[in-house]
């Protein structure tokens, strides 16, 4: 398959390697047919490509350039190839950043994932009906599949239904609502997928996606969990999802290319 991009659109403009050569691969896979609400999640790849050129490459926190890290723009992937793209990726050992797209992307991905990895799921929602509107691919089925061979941890839900609760309680999936690190590690196993929702942040810092919910975690809080996740556990890869976005609020486009900035770079540095 040819990994040109469509549109010559990079991460942070630049490919800083090939990519057999790359650590890490940013995969667009713009999708939005499985949403119940909000539209627009399709467009999120490339308005998050875009503005992450906008992005400085040093990095303040760890006094590290991105270009020290040796990562990839895969070309846009369609839902229906999305398993065979992310087997061959997590078979060629790179780190994969899926950026989405609804947050049904992550069922066909997470297929791949080997038994013992844990899923950290950073949601608003649950996410955890069999099906939705008669739809098994739903956004709100996101994490149902995997939980039947995985351990999965929901971070950050304030909104879920009876079916929801019945099918964590089923499948033994643990529920953390606070930001304590020491019990979200403890909790973890040693290998990590993380698959982000950004309803999970407070409307005020992410007022662009499909389903926002009250009540949210800051920035600076998720922040401050994906670089403890990362600094301590070994990330097998990670999606970012439902980003809808919207005329003005360039910003949230900017928001979710500076998670996947922070990642690469602190997962870069701690493999030196």
């Amino acid at each position: 398959m040819s990994k040109k991009i469509k549109d010559e659109l990079k991460f942070m403009g630049v490919n800083s390697s090939s990519y057999e050569e790359s650590k890490f691969v940013i995969i667009p896979v713009p999708h939005g047919d499985n949403l119940s609400w909000i539209k627009g999640s399709e467009n999120a790849p490339k308005k998050v490509l875009e503005a992450s050129c906008e992005l400085e490459h040093f990095d303040l926190l760890s006094l590290r350039n991105i270009n020290d890290f040796k990562f990839y723009t895969y070309e846009n992937v369609k839902y229906n190839e999305l398993e065979k793209v992310s087997k061959k990726i997590f078979k060629d050992k790179k780190i994969p950043f899926f950026v989405g797209g609804d947050h049904s992307i992550s069922i066909p991905i997470m297929k791949n994932l080997s038994e013992d990895v844990t899923i950290l799921h950073l949601d608003a929602h649950l996410d955890m009906r069999e099906s939705y509107l008669e739809n098994k691919e739903s956004h709100a089925s996101a994490l149902y599949e995997a939980s039947k061979n995985h351990k999965v941890i929901h971070l950050g839900v304030r909104s879920a239904c009876e079916e929801d609760v019945e099918n964590v309680q089923k499948f033994h999936n643990i529920i953390l609502n606070s930001l304590d690190m020491k019990t979200l590690l403890e909790n973890l196993g040693e290998k990590v997928y993380i698959t982000l929702d950004v309803d999970v942040l407070d409307p005020a810092y992410m007022p662009a996606t499909g389903t926002p919910e009250p009540l949210g975690i800051s920035y600076g809080n998720l922040l401050n969990i994906l670089i403890s996740v990362c600094n301590n556990k070994k990330i097998i890869g990670m999606d970012i999802v439902e980003l809808s976005p919207r005329e003005g609020l360039h910003f949230c486009d900017l928001s979710v290319a500076k998670l996947i900035f922070t990642c690469i770079v602190m997962l870069g540095k701690k493999s030196d």
